[in-house]
């Protein structure tokens, strides 16, 4: 019998390794130029550039009307030495977060139990959807006429304004507790406090976090706004002044103040929110 010489090739040739199945596949690494664009490095850079191209403007263009950033810089960190940026800081936040806590206990309490009881809807929906529309420059006359221009005012304006961000998503969170997360509950024979503590507010709590986050920055926008029309201190009340006597440099000193400040409790309330919502982002993460 004769060998075919070339099946005798075809087989001596050895045939590639299976892949392990049991080795997942090692992603593939993007490129740097296009890590770097994903990084948030990215958008500091962009912001550096953005300053260095006002120091630029703002030297060859010298002016009343415009500061350098170094101007800005240094006048920024004599006014929270020893200027009434400091105060004024501290008037603004406290303000600000007194009225948020207020509004962040009464929007979540009154949220979840209009999702889950049907007597408290019926009862508050018809008043809370007059008021929700309601512009906050609408009601400053109104509480001023009855609480004046001290803290009570500011508070509940503050208040007044997170309100609202923090309702709707609680509501929206609670009333979108998963059918089968409920009847289970019944089936193991919770309680209606047991549900609610055990399954209705950590199923809503991702959307109660987002319209805590939300408030936050109203909360912080609408302090300083009653200051500029209604105080008699904090930030407003001081860019007011600063702006009627055209100090320009103090204005920018002011508006960035403002600025740090939003980003510095933006990311103190990320930090706690990764923390308390552990469990969410866990799941919720994507691997690049």
């Amino acid at each position: 019998m004769t060998t075919n010489p070339t099946v005798t090739r075809a087989a001596a040739v050895p045939l590639p390794a299976a892949p392990d199945a049991a080795t997942p596949a090692r992603p593939k690494r993007r490129p740097w130029f296009l890590r770097a664009l994903r990084s948030r490095l990215f958008g500091w850079l962009v912001f550096a550039a953005a300053l260095i191209a006002w120091q630029r403007y703002a030297t060859a263009n010298p002016s009343p009307r415009y500061a350098t950033v170094t101007d800005v810089a240094a006048q920024w960190w004599s006014q929270i030495l020893g200027g009434p940026l400091l105060t004024a800081t501290l008037q603004t936040l406290r303000t600000m977060l007194i009225g948020y806590g207020v509004a962040a206990v009464l929007a979540v309490v009154i949220g979840v139990l209009m999702a889950r009881v049907r007597f408290v809807y019926v009862l508050l929906e018809p008043p809370l959807e007059l008021l929700r529309p309601m512009p906050i420059s609408a009601v400053i006359p109104l509480l001023i006429l009855y609480l004046g221009i001290d803290d009570a005012m500011k508070i509940s304006v503050v208040a007044l304004a997170a309100f609202f961000h923090i309702l709707l998503n609680a509501y929206s969170g609670a009333g979108s507790t998963h059918r089968t997360m409920m009847d289970t509950a019944r089936t193991f024979g919770l309680t209606w406090r047991q549900t609610m503590a055990e399954i209705v507010i950590p199923a809503a709590a991702p959307a109660i976090f987002v319209g805590l986050r939300s408030a936050l920055a109203a909360s912080l926008v609408i302090s300083v706004v009653v200051g500029m029309i209604a105080g008699n201190d904090g930030l407003g009340h001081l860019l007011m002044i600063q702006q009627q006597s055209f100090q320009v440099t103090d204005l920018i000193v002011g508006a960035a103040t403002i600025a740090m400040l939003g980003y510095a409790l933006n990311s103190a309330f990320l930090f706690v929110e990764r923390r308390v919502l552990h469990w969410h982002f866990g799941a919720t993460r994507t691997h690049d």
